[in-house]
């Protein structure tokens, strides 16, 4: 897990899903992985504000880690065009 999650630092994407927390972090920024800790930052967005937070965590304590690939609104054509050249670009390889 150790290795994997040093792999991620600075990329975009990452949620991680923490055992205490009983759920899914999303889109967290790792910052910093050492043998025992990992540290990361993520933004919490309400109705009224948006809240930055920074936390650090046992490394067995981060159970799963997901990547999203990609994020396209449904409905419009051109992106609809972009999905499908992805999808045989991604079935080419």
């Amino acid at each position: 897990m150790e290795s994997k999650l040093r792999e991620l630092i600075g990329k975009p994407h990452v949620w991680l899903y923490i055992q205490s927390g009983k759920g899914w972090v999303k889109d967290v920024e790792i910052l910093d992985v050492n043998a025992e800790t990992l540290t990361f930052r993520y933004e919490y967005q309400s109705r009224s504000e948006t809240k930055t937070w920074e936390k650090t965590t046992r490394i067995n304590n981060v159970l799963e880690i997901d990547i999203r690939l990609s994020d396209l609104p449904e409905g419009d054509l051109q992106i609809e065009n972009m999905r499908n050249k992805l999808i045989q670009t991604w079935e080419q390889e």
